[in-house]
């Protein structure tokens, strides 16, 4: 039996091989007690370009699974996925090593998955895109007018002064 003809899916778009020479950042955390480390680089356009995701255990199957995801998002934003498609995937995914963070901006996580959507939205998205995905920082949303919608648990409602 003959696999039917695709005909349905967009042509994929060509990949945006990154430049010789790059600027990005590198972040260094533990998700409850575990050491991991993000280096994310830009493009020439100044974009997000590629991701590298370390686990402490090199060769372990937990380095390796971070490897193979490194490399699909890199894949994946070369081919013109847009970050907020990953952030929208990993984010409140629940999996070991999941608890708190050495992270003072990012104190809790639900999985690494779940730190590297909130670390890479806070570094790389703007503050309209992060707002469209419900990921303000709590300042940003104490910034927000008192009206604005915003149904994070973060924001904490406005302290009312009786006369």
């Amino acid at each position: 039996m003959a696999l039917p003809e695709r005909t349905s899916d967009p042509a994929p778009s060509a990949r945006q091989r990154m430049p010789r020479y790059r600027r990005g950042t590198t972040t260094s955390f533990e998700v409850a007690g575990t050491e991991f480390c993000v280096i994310a680089n830009a493009d020439e356009h100044g974009s997000l370009g590629e991701v590298f995701a370390r686990f402490g255990k090199e060769g372990s199957t937990t380095a390796g699974l971070m490897d193979l995801l490194s490399i699909a998002i890199s894949l994946g934003l070369q081919h013109g996925v847009p970050l907020e498609t990953f952030v929208t995937k990993f984010r409140n995914q629940r999996f070991e090593p999941m608890g708190m963070t050495d992270d003072p901006e990012i104190p809790h996580a639900t999985s690494v998955g779940d730190y590297l959507a909130h670390r890479l939205a806070r570094d790389w998205l703007d503050v309209d895109s992060r707002k469209e995905l419900d990921l303000l920082t709590p300042d940003e949303e104490a910034e927000l007018p008192a009206d604005a919608y915003a149904p994070t648990p973060l924001r904490r409602p406005a302290r009312v002064t009786r006369p």
